[in-house]
């Protein structure tokens, strides 16, 4: 499942890109998805706790708290967790660049097999 959303959402973006290059809402929020397909990157700002792991880390859990509305979030959370990505909401507030509700929306997306 991982790996598809991975696939997914890496094309998705870059037909988002090919679309004129606008920068739009949707395209925005699937950028803000980009961290969960790096699991190498993502070790590297937990190691060094810097400030792109806690995003990161507010951002599963922003996904997880829309796991009832879409129940493939559970277990895209679960592999994330798996993979060791942390879910913890943020305690310093920081400007999220994204929206969530239409974040868990796209990575619903992104894990269906029907996308592509």
């Amino acid at each position: 499942m991982y790996k598809q959303f991975c696939k997914n959402l890496r094309h998705f973006i870059s037909i988002m890109e090919s679309d004129g290059g606008e920068e739009s809402s949707r395209r925005k929020n699937a950028e803000a998805l980009l961290p969960l397909a790096d699991i190498e990157e993502y070790k590297k700002y937990k190691d060094s706790k810097k400030e792109e792991y806690r995003r990161i880390s507010s951002l599963i859990y922003d996904i997880s708290r829309y796991s009832e509305e879409y129940p493939s979030l559970k277990r895209l959370v679960w592999e994330l967790w798996a993979y060791g990505f942390d879910i913890g909401q943020a305690n310093e507030e920081f400007e999220r660049t994204y929206e969530a509700k239409e974040v868990a929306r796209l990575a619903d997306l992104m894990l269906s097999t029907h996308y592509f």
